[in-house]
């Protein structure tokens, strides 16, 4: 007895039959309130942001420090992620051990973290217990031992860590594309920093830098969960009111990060793995900061091209041609630009066709009558229909409001999300292409067999730029 078609698999039940093959219908969007944001200063200058959540007896709070891994001098590259870490090595008196210890008493840990942009000390409490958390958070970031001996240490992990990563065809692809796309600027370097950077950072280095950075009018404190401003105000004063404001003299604090230049003409970066059956890439180019206006459309166009599974890059070089297990691209917007980029691994003899492939996806959503309602509909779905999840708890929205001081974004930023996405159209989703995607400017970075892909990258007719990135 033969199968019945896929159209035909149902289940039964005594009172509806159901289609497995059809999909649900899409709800409706939950739209967003971001909760009222208290703003206030202590006199030394640390901004101090309350928002107050009671679905539970928790607090977050984040200390958010407006330096970050961009601001590494070029000759130390890994200083501000290794200082960061450095902090929470030892403080008022007691070193890592004792410090986790009376964290732990309190039920929580201190989270320590650089990016490109800022970095940021935190933790989350049971409300009960955020006085005594506040306070180790205090002392961590305003009075830290920063000793010789816990940098040596640090930095032997560190080293290791660059050297295990080395080894890492996804991370060197990471690595040539953000030096490729970033050439003079200081988003052009991983945060963990270079071997040879890091084995000249010396402590004094650590010190001049935590003068600089860590000061009070640098750093906004925010705090969300079961509290009140005036408690938290009272609390941040008796925790902070004596970390000094510094003057403009103190310590080695960041100066430029360098210069964004686009790339004038195309180009191959091809970083050779002898033998490897695969080749992992990068193909893409600068692209607009955070604040940048065109935000929604864009987020709404990188969802066609590659942001979900079943947009156009994925199911082209997945479901079509067979060549890779998954490709998708990415909007990494920052503060100063962003990096737009397709990210895929394929097989080796698909190295070219599949960067052709890419490059002729950037050049259609470009023009009129390629995107279709149903594609621009569906990813409007995709990124609307679950966003409310993202502020359920204290914690999501502490993240939240430290994205808008970051970046330096107003409070109806996470309220406005769900109207102006949904409100993008064919034409708007196809003028930020034309404005933003540019193949003729993009990057295609290549790890792989040397080999096997440089024949087929030649006919290409791109420059081929052969590179070993530093670790």
């Amino acid at each position: 007895m033969p199968w019945p078609a896929p159209s035909q698999w149902v289940h039964e039940t005594t009172d509806v039959t159901v289609n497995r093959f059809t999909p649900p219908a899409a709800g409706t969007a939950t739209p967003v309130r971001f909760p009222a944001l208290a703003r206030d200063a202590l006199s030394n200058g640390l901004a101090v942001w309350t928002i107050r959540h009671t679905a539970a007896p928790v607090v977050t709070a984040v200390l958010l420090i407006g330096a970050g891994t961009a601001d590494d001098p070029a000759d130390r590259l890994g200083l501000a992620s290794i200082a960061a870490d450095l902090s929470g090595e030892g403080a008022d008196g007691d070193d890592a051990i004792r410090l986790a210890d009376r964290l732990g008493r309190l039920g929580t840990r201190l989270e320590i973290g650089a990016g490109p942009d800022v970095t940021t000390l935190g933790f989350a409490s049971l409300a009960r217990h955020f006085e005594g958390a506040l306070e180790v958070l205090a002392g961590v970031a305003c009075r830290p031992h920063l000793a010789l001996a816990d940098l040596a240490r640090l930095r032997d992990l560190r080293l290791s860590r660059l050297s295990q990563l080395r080894h890492s065809a996804t991370a060197v692809a990471e690595r040539a594309f953000v030096h490729a796309v970033f050439p003079e600027h200081g988003y052009g370097h991983g945060s963990l920093g270079t071997t040879r950077g890091l084995r000249s950072v010396t402590i004094e280095d650590v010190r001049a830098w935590h003068a600089g950075v860590f000061r009070p009018a640098r750093a906004v404190l925010i705090v969300g969960g079961d509290v009140v401003h005036g408690s938290v105000m009272r609390l941040a004063h008796r925790a902070f009111g004596a970390w000094p404001s510094g003057s403009p003299g103190d310590g080695d604090g960041p100066t430029s990060r360098g210069r964004l230049t686009p790339v004038s003409s195309p180009r191959v970066v091809l970083v050779d793995r002898p033998a490897a059956p695969q080749s992992v890439l990068r193909v893409g180019h600068i692209g607009p900061p955070r604040a940048s206006r065109a935000y929604h459309a864009l987020i709404v166009l990188n969802a066609v091209l590659g942001g979900q599974f079943s947009s156009r890059l994925n199911t082209h070089l997945r479901e079509r041609r067979g060549v890779t297990y998954g490709a998708r691209t990415s909007l990494d917007a920052r503060r100063d630009a962003g990096a737009f980029a397709c990210e895929t691994s394929v097989q080796a003899d698909a190295t070219a066709s599949s960067i052709a492939d890419v490059l002729a996806e950037f050049r259609t959503v470009r023009e009129p009558g390629t995107l279709t309602a149903e594609e621009v509909t569906r990813a409007i779905r995709s990124l609307t229909r679950g966003y409310v999840r993202g502020f359920e708890l204290a914690s999501q929205i502490v993240r939240a409001a430290a994205e808008l001081a970051a970046y330096g974004l107003s409070d109806d930023t996470f309220d406005r999300f769900v109207p102006e996405v949904s409100a993008q159209t064919v034409e708007s989703v196809r003028q930020a292409a034309a404005t933003f995607v540019d193949a003729d400017q993009a990057v295609a970075v290549v790890v792989g067999d040397s080999l096997a892909c440089r024949p087929g990258l030649e006919a290409l007719g791109w420059p081929i730029e052969a590179f070993v990135p530093e670790f």
